[in-house]
């Protein structure tokens, strides 16, 4: 649809592909050249992704390394109010020089829009396997028709392993803006403040019964002397990158999202994302994988936490995933979907059992 065409610098993919190896030059301060330049299918909604090799002469040899792009999208209706990138490679270079979480080693970062019209940051491209988003991988893919149950449980099992590892980090060493709360308010306030917000913004003067039923839960029922740290906001297997083998995680991928907040509502997020994959499609989930229950358990065991108010973070987690998911149907005019997608449907479900 029209509505959802990545930036129209894209249009100019050779335009491009001499503008990023001048760059490139400049960061480097030798000759970089990007003999071509790909962008992969599905760009357009969340970000524009660009997939090149970028090669120079060292030593009197040709070295190369394999790299992505990421612009910030530019699109008639995005699906977040703004969107900077600035923030993400932040949190990712705060990550890196801090921790010992897989991110994507970072060459550069651009904030001004003149060269590309549109913000950008290359990172080095890495080796592995990723559970398909599109479709869901409860659904068809790699993940359900090239392993067996035992190599499901060990690529589930090792995801709630990386995300354990993160909550066990301090956040608070790591310096970043995105922990900085306004005053007076606790930071699961200020984020259900930025999603009313965002519910007036995406919805264009409508009202979203159930994301709006589900806010209003969320007000009245808030727990209070929680935890605050650097919660990674999209915490799931897509946003992960799988060793061959599927016994580890090797980048840890798409920080768009963080936010201070109680680590729970990262689990919360990461067992509510595969239940819409699969309950909320009608689809089985995959055979192998752990129950939510037993990754609950893991994931106390290995951080020494008590995951308390999980059950307020799943609707807190349906709130979010159904308004973005409402956003994007208005987004490419799919008008009857706005109220009634599958991802509003089966949030109401679980506001009804409340």
């Amino acid at each position: 649809m029209e509505e959802a065409r990545p930036t129209p610098v894209l249009d100019d993919i050779e335009g491009t592909r001499s503008k990023l190896a001048s760059w490139l030059s400049e960061q480097r301060g030798y000759t970089v050249d990007i003999p071509a330049l790909t962008v992969p299918d599905g760009n357009g909604m969340s970000n524009v992704t660009l997939l090149f090799d970028m090669q120079w002469q060292e030593g009197g040899e040709t070295r190369s390394q394999s790299c992505v792009g990421r612009l910030q999208p530019e699109i008639a209706r995005p699906v977040f109010p703004s969107y900077a990138l600035e923030p993400q490679y932040r949190v990712m270079e705060a990550l890196a020089r801090h921790t010992d979480i897989p991110v994507p080693e970072l060459l550069g970062l651009e904030t001004d829009t003149a060269l590309l019209g549109v913000e950008f940051y290359i990172m080095a491209r890495i080796d592995g396997r990723v559970p398909s988003d599109m479709p869901p991988y409860n659904m068809d893919g790699w993940l359900m028709h090239e392993t067996s149950e035992e190599q499901r449980a060990t690529l589930w099992r090792a995801a709630v392993d990386m995300l354990a590892r993160y909550h066990r980090i301090d956040s608070g060493a790591l310096d970043l803006p995105e922990l900085q709360l306004p005053r007076g308010k606790t930071a699961l306030q200020a984020q259900l403040d930025y999603w009313q917000d965002y519910h007036d913004w995406a919805l264009e003067g409508r009202t979203h019964e159930i994301g709006q039923r589900a806010l209003d839960w969320l007000k009245a029922n808030q727990p209070e002397d929680e935890p605050t740290a650097l919660c990674w906001g999209d915490s799931r297997i897509g946003n992960m990158m799988f060793a061959p083998a599927l016994d580890g995680v090797v980048a840890v991928l798409d920080w768009e999202m963080a936010v201070a907040g109680n680590p729970v509502q990262d689990l919360a997020w990461f067992n509510y994302i595969d239940a819409t994959f699969s309950e909320g499609l009608g689809f089985p989930r995959l055979s192998g994988l752990p129950s939510y229950e037993e990754s609950v358990a893991q994931w106390e065991a290995a951080t020494g936490r008590k995951a308390e108010h999980y059950d307020y973070y799943w609707i807190f987690a349906g709130m979010r995933y159904g308004l973005i998911m409402s956003r994007i149907m208005l987004a490419t005019g799919q008008e009857q979907e706005i109220q009634g997608n599958f991802v509003c449907k089966m949030l109401e479900r679980y506001l009804d059992e409340r």
